[in-house]
């Protein structure tokens, strides 16, 4: 039964609220008190019997889901709030959905962070100054401040250091494994002084790597003086510090020039003269520009 009064009383008269006419059943044998802390059991006659969870109690405050023992009749008490469609229901515990939040935040937390983690970070790419500068075409021409488009040789001569008629782009050759790979390519604007900052990983197969055969270099693709066309600068091959395997460092390389005169540039990266990785800023640029010389890298 379900009653919400201020004070219930149990025993045989006919005034109790619950009345049990069972021996061992005292006149008013006791009652269910409500107070300001909370539910209280208390025994009534002296002579009567009452009991929580099989323990003889005079006055006791009770809970949720205990057994009582009045006279010879049992119960289970249960504190109930409210109703919803004829049925009472527990109230909301704050404290319960706090927790669950939180634990569902950092399952979310977890999850997100080891994506991060696995993720690869691919290189950034420079947005460099298209007024200026009309990227090559797939067909691999091109050209900077010229009214009519170069032929695909001509520009290719440019391109690779002034070859005569009919030369192609220099042919790249493959880029093995990534194990010098390029993980962030940025470049940095500082009034007229442009810098390129690489970021390399090193995961090679040996134990420790060995600096001297890691070679990185840096080719700038620049106006030429007629503002015609391309000029590609020397490569910039960049000292290699102490390195452990398996870890990244950051290079940064200055453009001898202007920001207007550049166009863009190539970087690579090579271990025992074997080219690891490349990346072209623009992208366009990578298979137009000229192979560096081999006894360049270690």
């Amino acid at each position: 039964m379900v009653i919400d009064l201020p004070a219930l009383v149990i025993g045989r008269r006919d005034d109790c609220h619950v009345q049990i006419a069972e021996p061992g059943m005292s006149d008013h044998h006791a009652t269910i008190e409500r107070r300001p802390d909370g539910y209280y059991v208390r025994r009534l006659d002296s002579a009567g019997r009452v009991s929580v969870n099989g323990e003889v109690v005079t006055e006791h405050r009770l809970s949720s889901r205990d057994e009582l023992e009045i006279g010879p009749a049992q119960f289970r008490f249960e504190i109930v709030h409210g109703v919803v469609g004829g049925r009472y229901r527990r109230p909301v515990d704050v404290l319960e959905v706090a927790a669950t939040a939180i634990v569902g935040a950092v399952i979310v937390g977890q999850v997100v962070l080891l994506g991060s983690m696995f993720s690869e970070y691919r290189p950034a790419k420079v947005k460099l100054d298209t007024a200026r500068t009309a990227q090559p075409d797939q067909a691999g021409t091109g050209s900077v401040g010229s009214s009519a488009p170069p032929t695909a040789a001509s520009e290719g001569s440019r391109l690779s250091g002034g070859a005569t008629g009919g030369t192609q782009p220099p042919t790249e050759p493959p880029v093995l494994n990534r194990m010098i790979r390029l993980t962030r390519v940025d470049r940095t604007d500082n009034g007229e002084t442009i810098n390129v900052v690489l970021q390399a990983k090193a995961q090679v197969g040996e134990r420790e790597l060995d600096t001297t055969a890691v070679a990185i270099c840096v080719q700038f693709a620049a106006v030429d003086g007629a503002g015609l066309g391309v000029d590609w600068l020397k490569p910039i091959w960049i000292p290699i510090p102490p390195w452990e395997n398996f870890s990244s460092k950051t290079f940064a390389v200055r453009f001898p020039g202007t920001a207007r005169e550049l166009v863009g540039f190539v970087a690579r990266t090579y271990y025992h003269r074997q080219m690891q990785d490349v990346v072209g800023v623009p992208p366009s640029l990578r298979p137009l520009a000229p192979i560096p010389v081999a006894g360049g890298a270690p």
